[in-house]
């Protein structure tokens, strides 16, 4: 086998495909036994994406127009992005996104091995020993793309995330509704943020309701749901939530002798939100042009594919850093100081500035910009002297 690929989610079956296109015979090893199961994920992506995977129309759920990011006390800071606004918003059925993704790497020559959990991973000079139950597998080369699994890394020297947040997500049928929800206060979800995102299953019109939080974020998810403004918009009886940790910030190194690490396997998600769809797939495509060159060149030693880091750094390294940051202040701020922010957003010229420089991927020019704006630059500069 060339490439042992463990994990059968958005950057593994990506890396996957990229690498059967390749020629390179590869097998993807995923321990549920049906892809796309369970979702862990909200799946609001922008239409960048589609500059990575296609994404059928099928697959989306919602097209999200506007944003209504409440604080803690007081109304609403309004986002709209009609006209002018420079990219899309999508709310997509991420279950099906991952299985047309299977489909693409199955087409490409790509073996998935469903209900093969990964027991051991042994590198050596000459190859990867991936042992999933009785299947054993020696590999040229692996790809970690585990998700929030750190088991491996832990083991391999390569580090932990900087940090990870609890979540909790639940899908209920509700009454429509034609934006997004954000809530943010150390009351609702501390250092984090709480989302209500609608979308349309089936012909049927559901809200995803969730949590980012450090602590418990069921218990955080439990205060939302009751809330009489969000429990009369409900449909039906909330069901028992999906928990899983939300990496927000990287490992500390993503690659090793005849491996190389993607997507939150190694942290590599938006330190803003979690957001991990596009970081995943693209770094999942830089590894797989590094592999892909590896194969041609001969060379898969930890020298080579160190290249793969000084990459997915180059694209996103800058973006990573001030993030970062960002997500260090706002921790910082109480919710007094966060109702004023949010107040701050209304005025005309914050949402123009919004508008010339907020991408959805991309944070960074956004964040520079609010630091250094009149208004905002003494709230914000004070908390770090704090």
């Amino acid at each position: 086998m060339d490439v042992a690929v463990v994990g059968g989610g958005p950057a593994g079956l990506f890396v996957a495909a990229r690498c059967a296109e390749a020629g390179l015979d590869v097998m993807v090893f995923e321990e549920h036994p049906d892809i796309g199961e369970p979702v862990h994920c909200t799946g609001v992506i922008s239409l960048e994406t589609a500059e990575l995977v296609k994404l059928t129309e099928d697959i989306v759920l919602k097209r999200v127009r506007r944003a209504h990011l409440w604080p803690p006390s007081g109304p609403a800071a309004d986002i709209v992005w009609d006209g002018g606004w420079r990219e899309q918003i999508l709310a997509i059925d991420r279950g099906a996104l991952d299985r047309s993704l299977a489909a693409q790497a199955r087409e490409a020559g790509a073996v998935i091995a469903m209900g093969a959990r990964v027991s051991s991973i042994s590198l050596g000079d000459d190859g990867v020993d991936v042992a999933a139950g009785e299947r054993r597998v020696r590999a040229r080369a692996c790809v970690l793309a585990c998700g929030v699994c750190y088991r491996f890394q832990r083991l391999l020297g390569l580090g932990l995330p900087g940090r990870v947040l609890h979540t909790a997500q639940l899908e209920v049928d509700a009454v429509a509704a034609d934006g997004i929800d954000l809530h943010v206060g150390r009351r609702v979800a501390p250092d984090g943020f709480a989302w209500v995102v609608p979308v349309r299953r089936a012909g049927r019109d559901r809200l995803k309701i969730g949590v980012m939080a450090s602590g418990d974020a069921g218990a955080c998810l439990d205060r939302l749901v009751a809330r009489a403004d969000l429990r009369q918009r409900l449909l039906a009886e909330p069901g028992t939530p999906v928990r899983r940790l939300v990496p927000v910030g990287h490992i500390g190194k993503t690659y090793a002798e005849r491996l190389l690490v993607v997507g939150d396997a190694g942290g590599l998600t938006k330190p803003t939100t979690g957001g991990g769809i596009f970081y995943g797939l693209l770094t999942a495509s830089i590894a797989a042009d590094t592999l892909i060159e590896g194969f041609q060149q001969g060379r898969l030693d930890e020298g080579f594919l160190s290249g793969y880091e000084r990459r997915w750094q180059e694209r996103l390294g800058p973006e990573l850093r001030v993030a970062s940051w960002f997500r260090y202040l706002l921790t910082r701020l109480s919710d007094t100081e966060i109702d004023v922010l949010v107040r701050a957003l209304t005025r005309h010229d914050l949402q123009a500035l919004l508008h010339a420089t907020a991408r959805f991927n991309w944070h960074r020019d956004l964040i520079l910009a609010l630091v250094r704006h009149r208004g905002l630059s003494g709230l914000l500069l004070r908390t770090l002297m704090r």
